[in-house]
């Protein structure tokens, strides 16, 4: 039989995520996968859904929401089926099997620092019930118990964490170190009154490797220039939302040659969720805090850029399952942004291409997408876009660190503009010129 070639396995690759698209929601999973059984060979897929077939193995989403009410899902559905080559033959021979699941949770940082006020001993106030519930879920966890993951947090703070006189992102993580020395007993545990068997100097300690090893990393460098990356499309997507000349159609164009020029790539998701903002924005709570441009509105895109970058860091970690042979995060969150990120970026799939170690996540109104998109830009940039060996090049050829930071000085001034005028004109309105 002869080999699959790179530029082959990417077209390929291309086919599945289309026979997705094309696959109504509503009908059986079952039928996706025998329909286009020579498509999926190879690759793994986690595939949400409210119509949960019995003969695919699956997990109920809505069951662990429903058991601890702070974890808030990444896929849109009420439960998760799973394909690969494996359980596929399995699951023909056998019937209805299962399969080891890695339950990972991931903290937003106002999660995280409720844990550092705890364990300092303050008091949590009106978030103590819905505390104790998460401490208690991840502690007793599900099935194989909740892979307690932090370095989303770590990745988050870590530029904070390098400026001598801000101590929180290091108390933080030290109490997180110090949760996984909680002593814990399911009937005899009290919130008010944590044991730890780890004292605060050896939590201290691990933590002061833990960010040394984060700060010496260049994976972890890697991640802080995605997000940066994704801060551009989405920095770059506001401005053209200024330009009130330019129809979607025009406005998408725009924006993948500016990722192509910019970041060397397609950035397919991010794009997504410029064109979220571009076509939907209007009608989406997540989008408020840029509704309208003014003095705080770089800090708000830069922290809505890191909300977004989360669900990214999750397609990252969806490869790399440590207890099982697929990966579902959660998030934990006490305020409603990630529910609102949920309602305005619904996650259908999750497709994993373990020999290129490709990740690719699929949205629940990605055709919608695809459509505009591909109604958007001209014959020149689609054949830059669809060329196999072009794809290949883009792969191998990254932005730096410095040319990033160099193409984001050059919005934010162009922002910065803006907002001046705004402000000038405002003024000038109201002095009655």
């Amino acid at each position: 039989m002869r080999t699959e070639s790179q530029q082959e396995r990417i077209m390929r690759l291309q086919s599945v995520v289309n026979a997705i698209l094309l696959h109504e929601p509503a009908n059986s999973f079952k039928n996706l996968i025998e329909n286009n059984e020579e498509l999926f060979k190879g690759f793994r897929l986690v595939y949400s859904t409210n119509n949960l077939d019995s003969e695919f193995s699956h997990s109920s989403l809505k069951e662990i929401e429903e058991h601890c009410p702070t974890l808030k899902k990444y896929f849109y559905g009420t439960g998760i089926l799973f394909y690969s080559d494996e359980i596929y033959s399995a699951t023909k021979r056998q019937g209805s099997i299962e399969i080891p699941i890695d339950y990972s949770l991931s903290l937003d940082s106002n999660a995280a620092e409720r844990f550092r006020v705890w364990e300092n001993g303050g008091s949590l106030d009106k978030e103590e019930g819905r505390f104790e519930g998460l401490v208690r879920f991840i502690k007793e966890g599900k099935e194989q118990g909740f892979n307690f993951d932090y370095s989303f947090f770590i990745i988050e703070n870590l530029i904070d964490s390098m400026k001598p006189e801000n101590h929180r992102p290091f108390n933080t993580i030290r109490a997180l170190k110090r949760f996984d020395h909680l002593e814990y007993e399911k009937d005899s545990f009290n919130i008010r009154s944590p044991k730890f068997s780890e004292t605060l100097e050896e939590s201290g300690k691990r933590s002061i490797e833990a960010l040394h090893a984060f700060h010496s990393s260049k994976e972890i460098k890697g991640f802080l220039n995605r997000r940066k990356g994704l801060y551009l499309i989405l920095l770059k997507a506001v401005l053209l939302r200024e330009q009130k000349n330019l129809e979607l159609g025009k406005q998408l164009e725009m924006l993948v040659e500016y990722s192509l020029d910019a970041l060397g790539a397609f950035a397919k998701t991010e794009i997504y969720f410029a064109w979220k903002l571009l076509k939907h924005g209007k009608d989406l709570r997540f989008f408020d805090p840029v509704s309208q441009l003014g003095k705080k509105s770089l800090h708000r895109i830069k922290g809505m850029a890191w909300d977004l970058f989360a669900v990214r860091y999750q397609e990252t970690l969806a490869s790399k399952s440590n207890i099982g042979d697929f990966y579902v995060p959660f998030f934990a969150s006490f305020d409603n942004r990630f529910v609102e990120l949920a309602q305005a970026c619904p996650i259908r799939a999750v497709l994993i291409d373990d020999v290129d170690k490709r990740v690719i996540t699929i949205h629940l109104d990605e055709y919608e997408f695809m459509v505009d998109l591909n109604e958007s830009i001209t014959t020149e940039l689609n054949h830059r876009l669809q060329d196999p060996n072009e794809k290949v090049k883009r792969m191998s050829k990254k932005p730096t660190e410095d040319e990033l930071n160099k193409r984001a000085t050059e919005l934010e001034k162009i922002l910065e503009s803006i907002i001046n005028n705004s402000k000038h004109a405002d003024a000038a309105s109201c002095a009655g010129v």
